[in-house]
């Protein structure tokens, strides 16, 4: 009831405020003074009062009837959710850094370790060289190959002179000696073989907690790579402490995480500031001239006052459309 009451009469302020606009006009015009001294001077007057109405109006702030909606605050979500899951070309990262700023240190690296491979290679070349000599002895008394290592080997083993001495002093013979020798050899060949499965064992079973561990960390840095982490000697050694992966990445990488998650709380709290002026309907004041608090809507009839129902007639003559329903 009190909508059908409200809109004729904000109908009629309409009309009135057009034609009594007109009828001002008119009046001035016949004032003593030209038609247009006359439209000057209503103009002008128009203008400053329009002006003040601006400063002093209490209601300039609200806006009236239903509000279109914002569509910015989807469009910004797919931004907030690229914030959340950062990406980055590791490898182009790397490649620019060890060929611009830091080539001078990472050449100074590869020649160190170049250095240190070829030293441990001349190392086993000189002891090949060293025992060349005795091997040619040995392969020339068994008549065998020097290069066939296991043909040598075996003539050794079938050499009874070798076992004679200690047979006796053992009180054995020299075949029982040589089956207890051969014995001997077979139980170290097979402990050997059941440390090395057990040192295998323990790195597969080690390894399978780091990629568990990766996947998770991976979870909370997208970026992460375990791989290229395993690169860092510093990593490395972190884990062989018994350190988890993602502690050691954050150990790591503190200064990278810490500055990444400043930057996102930044964009953060920028982007809710833009939603909530958004779903306001508001606008940040402008070189902090605005006296203007947050905009406030009404859209509710049945809630107007005598003063919005005379403004709302001053919008609409001013052409403003406004709309309840």
């Amino acid at each position: 009831m009190k909508n059908q009451l409200i809109f004729p009469m904000i109908l009629d302020l309409q009309l009135f405020a057009e034609g009594g606009a007109g009828g001002a006009a008119g009046a001035s015009g016949g004032d003593g003074g030209t038609g247009a001294e006359g439209a000057t001077g209503v103009n002008a007057t128009a203008a400053v009062s329009q002006t003040k109405g601006v400063k002093s109006n209490p209601l300039a702030g609200v806006q009236y009837g239903i509000q279109p909606k914002a569509q910015a605050t989807e469009e910004a979500t797919p931004a907030a959710e690229v914030a959340e899951n950062p990406t980055e070309d590791r490898n182009a990262k790397f490649e620019a850094l060890i060929k611009g700023e830091y080539k001078d240190l990472f050449d100074a690296k590869m020649q160190d370790a170049i250095k240190k491979r070829v030293k441990t290679m001349q190392d086993t070349v000189d002891r090949h060289n060293a025992l060349t000599p005795t091997i040619e002895m040995l392969a020339k008394k068994y008549g065998v190959d020097p290069s066939d290592i296991n043909a040598l080997n075996k003539a050794i083993e079938e050499d009874d002179t070798y076992y004679e001495e200690e047979a006796l002093e053992k009180g054995v013979t020299v075949e029982q000696l040589k089956e207890f020798r051969k014995v001997q050899k077979e139980n170290a060949e097979l402990k050997r073989q059941m440390e090395e499965q057990n040192r295998k064992d323990n790195a597969n079973k080690i390894y399978a907690q780091w990629m568990e561990q990766a996947d998770s960390a991976k979870q909370v840095y997208p970026s992460f790579d375990l791989r290229a982490e395993m690169q860092n000697p510093k990593f490395v050694d972190l884990l062989r402490s018994n350190i988890d992966v993602r502690t050691a990445y954050e150990v790591i990488h503190k200064d990278d995480i810490i500055a990444g998650a400043m930057q996102f709380t930044a964009k953060k709290v920028e982007q809710n500031i833009t939603n909530k002026i958004i779903a306001n309907g508001a606008r940040p004041s402008e070189n902090g001239n605005s006296s203007q608090g947050a905009s406030v809507t009404k859209s509710d009839v049945s809630a107007l006052t005598k003063a919005d129902r005379a403004e709302i007639a001053r919008r609409v003559a001013r052409g403003e459309k406004i709309s309840f329903g």
